[in-house]
């Protein structure tokens, strides 16, 4: 019976003195964690926001500190800090523990927010809607619809960001955001007139283009048909040259056996030449003349009379046929004259088709 007594009554020290030990040790913690706390608050009031994230965190951290409060001053830090994706995620965990917090519109609004600054244009304009359609009458409505504005311009859904510009302008022109939201109409007023120039500068330019590949085909055709013409010409040219050294070809023999004729002609003694009666020697004389009448003959081709018709025909025949040859001959120099002008024309219109064609 005593040892029962005994044992009981070791059984509840050591469960108060364990009892103790965990009260100690909880008291310790909350020592530390309020420590933290207290540090975290002060560097967030002095807007040292590294060393308020560095603390909050750790508060944070303990599930006996975690409340909505210090929640909320580590997403600010974070904000203000720049840690974009760390405050987003905060966000998320905020809102999914702390609905009903009363920071819970202004954490929702940053979500949204965060997601756009994030490039996460289209989580942004899900979750911005939503915050609208929430919470209509707050006023972080204007800021969410002009940061639905910017998500769908840096989307270039320029049509669609230009009604939720003239709508923060025009229905809040107190909001802080409303000459940012004029300056984007202005930007995008100005970038549908770049694109209508552009837009007829590229017509024009394809206009340009056309007419002038037309202009460089229309030259290359009529290069090429004076080039053809040129060498029409030459070849017409050319044929009119043989043709006349063919001729003239032809004329020199013919010349030469004139020359030969007429030499033989000298050498050649004169036929005698009869001589007719006189009637009137014979009426008055009465004495009938013989039937064969007296033939004079030349005896000496250098007589003057046969010297004189003969001088008198190879000197005509042999102007004529100077004239004839002297006329061939400056032909023929014309026409080679001719060809090589057209020869020359031929190669320098060559030359400026191969330079067009480069």
């Amino acid at each position: 019976m005593l040892k029962k007594v005994l044992l009981l009554a070791f059984l509840s020290v050591f469960s108060l003195f364990g009892a103790f030990s965990q009260t100690s040790a909880k008291a310790k913690l909350n020592s530390s964690d309020s420590a933290n706390l207290k540090q975290g608050a002060e560097a967030y009031k002095k807007e040292d926001w590294t060393s308020a994230i560095f603390f909050l965190r750790k508060v944070v951290a303990v599930p006996g500190f975690a409340s909505d409060e210090n929640l909320f001053m580590l997403i600010k830090s974070e904000i203000y800090a720049g840690e974009y994706r760390q405050a987003q995620n905060d966000c998320e965990k905020f809102l999914e523990q702390f609905a009903f917090s009363p920071y819970a519109e202004y954490v929702k609004y940053q979500n949204g927010r965060l997601l756009h600054l994030l490039a996460r244009n289209e989580d942004a304009v899900l979750s911005l809607s939503d915050f609208c359609h929430q919470h209509s009458e707050s006023e972080l409505y204007p800021l969410a619809i002009f940061w639905i504005a910017e998500s769908f311009y840096d989307e270039y859904n320029f049509e669609s960001a230009r009604g939720l510009y003239e709508r923060v302008v025009n229905d809040y022109p107190a909001c802080e955001k409303a000459p940012q939201a004029q300056y984007k109409l202005d930007l995008i007023e100005r970038r549908a007139r770049e694109e209508k120039l552009l837009y007829l500068l590229k017509v024009i330019g394809e206009e340009n283009l056309s007419t002038r590949e037309e202009y460089e085909r229309q030259l290359r055709v009529y290069a090429l048909e004076d080039e053809n013409g040129v060498r029409r010409s030459l070849l017409d040219a050319q044929a009119r040259i043989a043709e006349l050294e063919a001729l003239l070809g032809d004329g020199l023999p013919a010349y030469e056996e004139g020359i030969t004729a007429a030499t033989e002609e000298k050498s050649q003694p004169a036929e005698p030449e009869k001589c007719e009666y006189s009637k009137n020697d014979e009426s008055s004389s009465g004495v009938s003349k013989p039937k064969n009448p007296t033939v004079h003959v030349i005896q000496n081709v250098n007589e003057p009379s046969f010297r004189v018709k003969q001088t008198k025909t190879g000197q005509g025949t042999t102007a004529l046929k100077k004239a004839e040859d002297a006329e061939k001959n400056a032909d023929v120099q014309a026409l080679k004259r001719k060809a090589k002008q057209l020869q020359y024309l031929l190669e320098e219109q060559s030359d400026k088709s191969e330079e067009a064609e480069k």
